[in-house]
């Protein structure tokens, strides 16, 4: 290997090593002031995060040789391996946090620790592995990779279940922003593994340096956009709000399951001033024809909290937030289409709030109406 090649494959591989050891300092131990009333419950994988970024302290063998097959191989398996699992326990941490974690669930990390522990001695140099270790090695990682691998397509599904359930019960539009980009989301994991595959089975220092300056980029990004210091602060009225419903849940909580459902958290008058108020929004100032909007607007043009609008949108007769808005798109879009036949069906949806005239189609079809041209008369 030349000397410029050796420079700039120790360059990147330093680099990639500092840049996940600054994004570790960043992500255990800096909170930004305007996340830092509500931190746990925006960032509940945040700890996750900061093990993948100090973990890759695990490259300094291959920084210590680099173009050593050796060094090379052990990097790449560990890439594999670590990241396969990291992956799926950041997913899971974020989409699905919870206080515990059995210990028992962590034994899946102990037979990539007896492949990993053999390669990392031999890449320092402190043992000698016997002829064919590198075809069983490629066999064991491979078997690893593919239970690793199985694992997280099953939790990119376990995303989409919950993505659909979120956007019944908060989002008025199934293809609202929000939605769209947690489905996009919920991939990056797997196209990532699919990245270091490729990685580890072309067993080639330029992949690896190729390789190298993606995630230098990749953490970069991620940092910024998660840790953004320029964000706005929280404000007053939403500390507030938030507040009020935390109130509300610990009222819930404190019932037995099956009055949880049943009880109703609001007087007869305060449910009648509140269904008159979210009525006046829905049929006089057409609030539904705003794009994106979620149950969070109706909250606070209501001054009312989560756990109580849920229950006005129940005992208004409505499914959901979701049902809500869309009955209202859809008798909208048929009184415009009515009113005037000749315009144009994209001008019509983005009237009435959907963000597609796709969006909108789907509604009227969710509702077991006929398509919105049939109604041009």
């Amino acid at each position: 290997m030349t000397p410029v090649a050796y420079t700039i494959l120790y360059s990147a591989n330093l680099a990639f090593i500092i840049t996940h050891l600054y994004g570790w300092l960043l992500k255990r131990f800096w909170k930004p002031e305007a996340y830092s009333l509500y931190f746990e419950q925006l960032f509940p994988a945040q700890r996750s995060v900061s093990v993948i970024y100090i973990m890759q302290l695990f490259e300094l063998p291959y920084l210590l040789q680099i173009g050593k097959p050796d060094a090379l191989l052990y990097v790449n398996a560990f890439a594999l391996l670590f990241f396969s699992i990291q992956m799926y326990y950041m997913c899971e941490g974020y989409f699905f946090p919870r206080a515990h974690r059995p210990i028992k669930e962590y034994y899946v990390v102990v037979p990539s620790v007896a492949v990993l522990l053999p390669l990392f001695l031999q890449a320092l140099g402190l043992i000698s592995l016997p002829d064919g270790w590198r075809l069983w090695t490629v066999i064991a990682v491979s078997v690893l990779f593919l239970f690793y691998f199985w694992r997280n397509i099953r939790m990119a599904l376990r995303i989409k279940r919950a993505v659909q359930l979120a956007n019944e019960e908060r989002y008025a539009d199934s293809d609202d922003f929000p939605v769209r980009f947690a489905n996009l989301i919920r991939w990056v994991p797997t196209g990532i593994l699919i990245l270091l595959a490729i990685n580890f089975y072309a067993d080639n220092v330029w992949v690896k340096f190729v390789r190298d300056i993606l995630f230098i980029g990749a953490n970069v990004w991620f940092c910024l956009l998660t840790l953004n210091p320029w964000r706005k602060l929280i404000d007053k009225s939403d500390t507030e709000c938030l507040d009020e419903e935390e109130d509300a849940e610990g009222e819930m909580l404190k019932q037995p399951d099956s009055q949880a459902v049943t009880r109703s958290l609001l007087s007869d008058a305060r449910y009648d001033e509140l269904a008159r108020r979210l009525d006046h929004l829905l049929t006089e100032e057409h609030i539904f024809t705003e794009q994106h909007i979620t149950i969070d607007t109706l909250i606070s043009r209501l001054g009312t909290n989560s756990k109580y609008l849920a229950e006005v949108i129940r005992r208004s007769g409505y499914q959901s937030f979701y049902d809500m808005i869309s009955q209202h798109r859809v008798r909208y879009a048929i009184a415009l289409i009515h009113q005037n036949p000749d315009q144009r069906l994209a001008d019509i949806s983005d009237q009435c709030g959907f963000s597609s005239p796709a969006s909108m189609s789907k509604a009227f079809k969710s509702q077991g109406k006929e398509p919105p041209s049939s109604y041009r008369g």
